[in-house]
């Protein structure tokens, strides 16, 4: 009778966790995407919604970079941006590569704190961050479904 609401509530709790995890809390979305599989919930969807909050969170990530540098990043952050402020000239030349790594556990928050730094392109920035967590949770979906 409540199927539904199970459902609907879950993948709402797998969105938040991914979404979560792609910002700088570290949670392993990854075994949500697994644990979700083996439950027999529909792949395409999972795949749809981790994708989906992973990639906003990252991209909250960097408009926390882009629009709050001055404010946010160098009260709270202060060693992280002292390190990113070395990076920068590599960020704008090779943004695309550090947003599609974005997925990589720990330094891909400072990747995209670092794409907002550097003001890269806001349409390159989600397209290879899309990209990028895409191909991650196609990925773990298609081993999940292997074995």
């Amino acid at each position: 009778m409540f199927d539904f609401l199970y459902n609907d509530i879950s993948y709402l709790g797998l969105f938040m966790v991914c979404f979560l995890s792609s910002t700088l809390l570290p949670l392993a979305s990854e075994a949500f995407v697994l644990g979700f599989i083996k439950l027999d919930f529909n792949p395409n969807l999972v795949l749809i919604i981790a994708t989906l909050g992973n990639t906003l969170g990252s991209l909250s990530t960097y408009a926390l970079a882009y629009f709050g540098k001055e404010k946010i990043l160098e009260k709270y952050f202060s060693k992280s941006l002292k390190k990113l402020e070395n990076f920068n000239a590599n960020f704008a030349k090779f943004g695309s590569i550090f947003a599609f790594f974005t997925f990589l556990p720990l330094v891909g928050d400072l990747f995209a704190l670092g794409l907002g730094f550097a003001k890269y392109s806001f349409l390159k920035t989600i397209f290879f961050i899309l990209l990028g967590k895409l191909s991650r949770y196609a990925f773990i979906i298609f081993i999940a479904n292997s074995f």
